[in-house]
């Protein structure tokens, strides 16, 4: 007779249900790496235990060992173990395709082993059947082949345990509850195994091994549905740098605090040990409501306020969610950094601001009185000016005189005028135009009209310069100051001192220029050319050093940008650059 009842079988077979079941529901409820060995480990527990139902329900000799030699085939389960367990602890960096083949070679070659052991009898030296209680059950001599496979086996098993307690040793206390179910798991099929190698599970003429194998599946079950434990594993953790100067939290999916490390310990004033497996509420009761607004956000950032003592602690929290591979939602990372200094600096700065804003009415107070004190002076050169020149008894030359002297005080008191504004406005949109910067520099020019005829100096400025955007009066004054400079320093002994005023589009800007063939500035002075006092070639004029940074300061006002390039004794050319203007500027 081929078959035979037994009352183990039937067991056998709905138990392998079961685990198929059961691995089917936890791979449909995560994907990840872990859980697919998972379910590759229960489907290949189910498989030997088909096959031993199979050998067990068999009374044929040639049957049975068909069965054994099936059961060989997933004999390879320790490794799949190590596989899982290597995952799980976050070294999943050693299995290269090499160190996986490497694995899986002793197993598979104790499974051909079995299989053509009719050829060598190094596998099992004798196999037969013996009939105990009316049962017909498989027996073996085992040979060398046999015992190489066992103790491989028991290596793997090894190595799990030693790379387990490792974890145990480094893992948060949290995380060392799960770590022992599995660590607990790993010794049940080594116990089954040992029963029936040693002879002592002879009285029941069962082998134990395949229901030890079965049995890890209740740990790993337990922590995988009640809790979740492939959320946040190790590998979560061995990803947080313990000597980061920030406070890190790690949540699990329901809010339950899984670690946290020595900076968050030192910020909170709560040990790792009292917080982890808490809820958040509980764990830092002084912030109850430390994640109530963001319950439902899957990232966050907001700035936090408590009462330390007698001072304020302002705490910046960043808040992450953590995903796993099918998009599910497996925890959340808090991030706190501490922003108190920070805080205080920008309520310094804050203050420093109300000083400046004190500071800039007061100077803009002054600047109206001394408007006020210099202009009621030109105002009264210009009215005598007006009387002089309407006096019958003067002389045409002298006319010519007066005419100027009224010129040059309109003039000043423009000038007056538009610095004041510079000086006061914040904002220069307002009196931003476009300007006729051939006429700025020709109203330039005429201030220094007397000095060049007398020196000599000849000065040629472009016509129809393209003009830009800008102040007509300070694009004036910043004329002024490059020409008065060129003419302060062209040299005494030029036997042909020349000055030229040019400008040129280039895309959205211009660049003007005032070049001379004055006495040049070394490399060394022009660093400092544009700070205030700042003077060269003392020997040659007189002057307070303002100008350029005058002229600095208006066109940097104006959005654009100065320069200069020069050698000593070869002349110097000054530029600075403004935004283009769209069209020219109507004539008055």
């Amino acid at each position: 007779m081929a078959w035979q009842s037994n009352l183990y079988a039937i067991p056998l077979l709905v138990v392998s249900a079961l685990l198929i079941i059961f691995a089917l529901i936890a791979w449909r409820r995560d994907s990840t790496l872990g859980v697919t060995l998972f379910f590759i480990y229960a489907i290949f527990v189910a498989g030997l235990m088909i096959a031993y139902a199979l050998q067990l329900m068999s009374a044929d000799l040639q049957i049975i060992l068909f069965w054994v030699k099936i059961k060989h085939i997933f004999y390879c389960l320790p490794v799949i173990w190590l596989l899982f367990v290597t995952i799980y602890t976050n070294h999943g960096n050693w299995l290269t395709p090499r160190n996986i083949a490497i694995l899986f070679f002793i197993p598979a070659f104790q499974a051909i082993a079995a299989w053509t052991n009719e050829f060598h009898g190094l596998y099992w030296q004798a196999v037969g059947t013996a009939t105990i209680d009316g049962a017909v059950t498989f027996q073996t001599i085992n040979g060398p082949l046999f015992y190489v496979g066992m103790l491989y086996l028991y290596l793997i098993v090894a190595l799990s345990v030693v790379i387990m307690v490792g974890s145990i040793i480094r893992a948060p206390s949290f995380f060392r509850g799960q770590i022992a179910w599995l660590l607990a798991g790993v010794f049940m099929p080594v116990l089954g195994n040992l029963l029936t190698i040693t002879g002592l599970s002879d009285t029941l003429h069962f082998d134990t091994t395949p229901i030890g194998f079965a049995l890890v599946c209740l740990p790993i079950g337990w922590n995988l549905f009640r809790q979740n434990l492939f959320d946040i594993v190790p590998a979560a953790y061995g990803k947080i740098v313990r000597s980061m100067s920030d406070a890190i939290i790690v949540l699990n999916a329901e809010n339950k605090v899984v670690d946290l490390n020595p900076a968050a310990e030192a910020l909170t004033h709560i040990p790792a040990s009292v917080a982890i497996g808490k809820s958040v509420r509980e764990a830092f009761p002084q912030a109850p409501d430390l994640l109530t607004r963001y319950r439902d956000a899957p990232e966050a950032q907001v700035e936090l306020e408590f009462n330390e003592g007698s001072s304020k602690l302002f705490l910046d929290m960043r808040l992450s969610s953590i995903y796993n591979r099918s998009g599910k939602m497996t925890g959340r990372v808090i991030v706190l950094r501490d922003i108190t200094q920070s805080k205080k600096a920008e309520e310094t700065i804050r203050q420093y601001a109300v000083e400046l804003e004190t500071s800039n009415n007061e100077l803009d107070a002054f600047s109206h009185t001394v408007a006020h004190d210099l202009k009621a002076p030109i105002g009264i050169i210009m009215g005598y000016t007006h009387i002089l020149q309407q006096h019958e008894q003067l002389e045409p030359t002298v006319i010519k005189y007066v005419q100027n002297i009224e010129k040059a005080a309109g003039r000043m008191e423009n000038m007056i005028t538009g610095l004041l504004l510079l000086a006061r406005l914040r904002n220069i949109s307002d009196i931003v135009t476009p300007v006729d910067m051939t006429q700025a520099a020709k109203g330039a020019t005429e201030r220094f009209q007397g000095q060049m005829e007398e020196r000599g100096i000849k000065i040629e400025i472009m016509e129809q310069m393209p003009p830009a955007m800008g102040h007509d009066i300070w694009l004036e004054e910043v004329f002024a100051n490059l020409i008065g400079n060129a003419v302060k320093y062209i040299g005494r002994e030029n036997p042909a001192p020349c000055i030229s005023v040019k400008g040129y589009r280039q895309g959205q800007i211009v660049r003007y220029e005032v070049e001379d063939n004055g006495m040049g500035i070394s490399q060394e002075n022009q660093a400092k050319l544009f700070d205030m006092f700042s003077r060269f070639h003392t020997h040659e004029a007189t002057g307070a050093g303002l100008g350029l940074s005058i002229f600095l300061r208006i066109v940097t006002r104006l959005k654009g940008e100065v320069g200069v390039t020069s050698e000593p004794d070869a002349g110097s050319t000054f530029w600075f650059t403004l935004p283009a203007a769209d069209e020219m500027p109507q004539s008055s």
